[in-house]
């Protein structure tokens, strides 16, 4: 079990604020730091022994009364700061007897969802989109060239069969054609972009479904038709030149609500 420094937070005096003394010597009452600020510097102080590897997923953190008696704070003040952890991912919360707070094991899928609220809520615009959806997939082509398994290549082309049948339902097909989009980031066997990819879809799936062009659906088939061919054989670059060429014939055809930026 990792080991990390816990440390007393002051809740008054000159140690716990450098205006304190300036502001008595005013005349100026000091109050106590509140117990949301107590409980947000336990959250950075454990994120920060996280971030330096001086914790990782299955540590056990303590109890909510052993973390205030570590921290100099209340138990409301350790409570807060257990559920903003658990708010983030950062910890798994047991109650019981011998329950407490242990550091969580990661999960992409949160991380995705996350992150693709974040972008619905930023307003990030229809070049900002396109441009990342371009960073993820062009390198991901080019690494499921050179990492792609036979499952990969199986799973993309059980996809690819099933495009046909879905022409005339938009939304049906715009979600096959992310599927072998995905399936392709999956087989770069990297989980930054997996992760960012799927957050990515959230964001770009209802867009894609809003084009019922049947000539569309065909020339997006003979795209990933050619783009399955160079990643079977092991052509990466030929892979990212094809997925370039794919996603800028993507941004011409998306009818996309989003706001241009500027």
């Amino acid at each position: 079990m990792a080991m990390i420094s816990f440390m007393k937070i002051p809740t008054s005096g000159a140690g716990q604020d450098p205006a304190a003394e300036p502001r008595r010597a005013a005349g100026v009452a000091h109050a106590a730091t509140p117990p949301e600020t107590l409980s947000w510097r336990i959250v950075s102080h454990i994120r920060e022994a996280l971030f330096a590897d001086e914790l990782k997923s299955g540590d056990f953190l303590g109890t909510e009364a052993s973390l205030a008696e570590r921290y100099g704070v209340s138990r409301m003040a350790a409570r807060d700061a257990l559920k903003s952890l658990a708010a983030l991912g950062v910890v798994a919360i047991r109650p019981g007897k011998h329950g407490g707070a242990w550091i969580a094991n990661g999960k992409l899928d949160r991380f995705a969802d996350a992150l693709a609220i974040q972008l619905k809520l930023i307003s990030i615009s229809r070049e900002e989109m396109l441009e990342t959806q371009a960073a993820v997939e062009i390198h991901a082509a080019g690494l499921a060239a050179a990492r792609a398994t036979r499952d990969d290549l199986a799973r993309m082309q059980a996809i690819l069969d099933g495009m046909p049948d879905r022409i005339d339902d938009p939304a049906a097909f715009a979600a096959s054609a992310m599927d072998f989009h995905a399936a392709i980031v999956e087989a770069a066997h990297n989980r930054g972009l997996s992760a960012h990819f799927r957050a990515l879809r959230h964001v770009l799936q209802p867009a894609y479904s809003m084009s019922n062009k049947k000539e569309i659906a065909e020339r997006v088939i003979a795209d990933n038709v050619r783009l399955y061919a160079l990643i079977a054989n092991g052509d990466a670059e030929g892979a990212r030149k094809a997925m370039t060429r794919r996603l800028a014939r993507v941004g011409a055809a998306a009818a996309w609500r989003a706001p241009t930026r500027g």
